[in-house]
């Protein structure tokens, strides 16, 4: 299997069609995080994870609350993180990342207003039903007394967030914080994302039991896990594919992965059991982003090619790892 390209590659563009259909999933994914933190996780007083979790602390620790300071802490924690990433991972990353740290710093701010100022939170009609909703010192605050409501309010607010981060995190960036950690540790280390953001909040959960109570530091415990089995349900972004295609026009199908993309190719021969014509299959090995960049070079030089594409649970050996650029 080669897997260095002595080819010279073509330049891509930093802004395309491609980047901006990901810059378009990563602002919805930022946006479906946000109300997942303001209008699920903040109104049943659990913590998020990584930092907007340790922002959430250092909200407690210094206003003892959730403030609308919190989305400034957001950004000052993510600035050595988005120089990890811009050095580490890849320019792309590192701008998606950025984009989606300063609209969460938009959004929470505004969200969090509404919230507690205006009482604007659709939640709160849900927890009118079910617990009391307080004005203390002019902003609205839930009592929070029912267990049951606490229970289901960490469990889809953890969903929730799960997705926003899994949608970001599928654009090709991240929604900051210690999601840039875990994709440079997952692309250089090849350590599992999910398993570290898990120790990672983990450790946040188990502080927030002594900045809050026990019982928080408990759902916070199950927005965890529904937020953790979410995100390593949606997001196999770098799984390992195998892509497999019959065709005859193999030399300009091979010139064209060489030159344009980041992966080596084998290729050897096969006889149609029908037609008795012999053919060439081409045998590449990728990341599931890089898919559909395959199947496009491919399918451009030969319409007719038959294509392949299985999933790999290991792959052991020289291979050029890419992150997404």
């Amino acid at each position: 299997m080669e897997n260095s390209i002595s080819e010279p590659k073509i330049k891509e563009r930093f802004f395309d069609k491609k980047t901006c259909g990901m810059t378009a999933l990563l602002v919805l994914g930022t946006f479906i995080y946000c109300l997942g933190v303001v209008w699920l996780l903040n109104c049943g007083e659990f913590f998020a994870g990584g930092i907007t979790g340790i922002s959430q602390l250092l909200s407690y620790l210094l206003f003892d609350k959730v403030s609308p300071l919190l989305s400034i802490f957001i950004p000052l924690l993510n600035i050595p993180l988005f120089l990890l990433g811009w050095k580490s991972i890849s320019k792309k990353f590192a701008f998606l990342t950025l984009v989606s740290v300063v609209l969460q710093m938009i959004l929470i701010y505004f969200l969090t207003w509404l919230c507690q100022v205006k009482g604007f939170n659709p939640i709160f009609e849900v927890v009118k039903r079910y617990d009391q909703l307080l004005i203390v010192d002019g902003k609205y605050v839930c009592a929070n007394n029912n267990a049951g409501l606490r229970l289901l309010l960490a469990f889809i607010g953890g969903f929730v967030c799960g997705i926003g981060n899994a949608l970001c995190l599928r654009s090709g960036g991240s929604s900051g914080g210690m999601d840039v950690i875990a994709n440079a540790l997952l692309v250089r280390k090849n350590i599992s994302l999910t398993k570290l953001s898990f120790i990672i909040d983990g450790t946040i959960v188990f502080l927030s039991a002594f900045v809050c109570d026990f019982s928080t530091a408990l759902f916070t415990f199950v927005r965890l896990i529904s937020s953790i089995m979410t995100i390593d349900r949606f997001y196999r972004i770098y799984q390992y594919i195998r892509i497999e295609a019959v065709t005859e026009h193999y030399e300009e199908v091979k010139q064209q992965i060489l030159t344009k993309l980041h992966h080596g190719v084998t290729i050897y021969s096969v006889i149609g059991g029908y037609t008795m014509k012999e053919k060439k299959v081409l045998q590449i090995f990728a990341s599931r982003y890089e898919v559909n960049d395959y199947i496009t070079v491919i399918k451009k030089i030969d319409p007719d090619a038959f294509i392949t594409i299985s999933n790999l649970s290991t792959l052991i050996g020289k291979y050029n790892k890419r992150s997404i650029i």
